[in-house]
């Protein structure tokens, strides 16, 4: 991920809203257009690492920030990605529209082989990457933690992470629910700058992260 895009630094005051992968997080400025793809010209890159995930396009999308808040536009030719509020429907963006979500925290899901995870937080200022020793405690609901947890456990006795359904079964609800907060929970430990390996499947990186930094 670029820290910049059509122009130079940013200062912190001018910032509108955080947007974080995986990998790192960029601040978006008033006025500013930022793009995401797999390629290389794209201002947010995902899908090119660890393997390459061709099934994301090149330039996928924008973010744009107006007026304090965030537009997101579907630039690609098809139906990529998904706009996520916790509590709220999945909201598929069809090519050529946009949308700007009135919640301060919101995901952009693209949908490849793997689905990544794009957490937005508006009017979240400049926040170092800090881990959650350094105060970057994120904000999970008891069934998250619980979710977590479930995923986590196998893995005390060298076992991989629990699946979806496992999960469902142990927490109790259903195996959809438990994709959709997976998505949820990767979007407030991304948010929360806790350190994320860069894994193929979100279960395995959020699996990873809170086995390594348990809250």
């Amino acid at each position: 991920m670029r820290a910049t895009a059509g122009g130079g630094a940013m200062a912190a005051d001018a910032s509108v809203a955080v947007i974080a992968s995986a990998g790192d997080r960029v601040v978006l400025a008033h006025g500013q257009r930022v793009t995401f793809g797999r390629g290389e010209d794209a201002h947010v890159r995902i899908g090119h690492r660890p393997v390459c995930d061709d099934l994301v396009p090149c330039v996928a999308g924008a973010f744009v920030a107006r007026d304090g808040r965030v537009f997101v536009a579907n630039r690609g030719e098809r139906l990529a990605f998904d706009i996520t509020v916790p509590g709220r429907a999945v909201l598929p963006l069809p090519p050529g529209d946009w949308h700007s979500p009135a919640d301060p925290a919101f995901s952009v899901v693209v949908n490849g082989a793997l689905r990544h995870v794009l957490a937005v937080i508006v009017h979240a200022g400049v926040r170092p990457a800090v881990g959650p020793q350094a105060g970057g405690c994120p904000v999970l609901t008891p069934r998250q933690r619980a979710i977590l947890d479930a995923y986590v456990a196998p893995m005390a006795d060298g076992r991989p992470a629990a699946t979806h359904q496992q999960v469902a079964a142990t927490v109790g609800c259903s195996r959809a629910l438990v994709r959709l907060e997976c998505t949820n929970i990767m979007s407030a430990l991304l948010a929360a700058g806790v350190p994320m390996r860069d894994l193929r499947d979100a279960r395995d990186a959020i699996a990873d992260a809170w086995a390594r930094h348990r809250m």
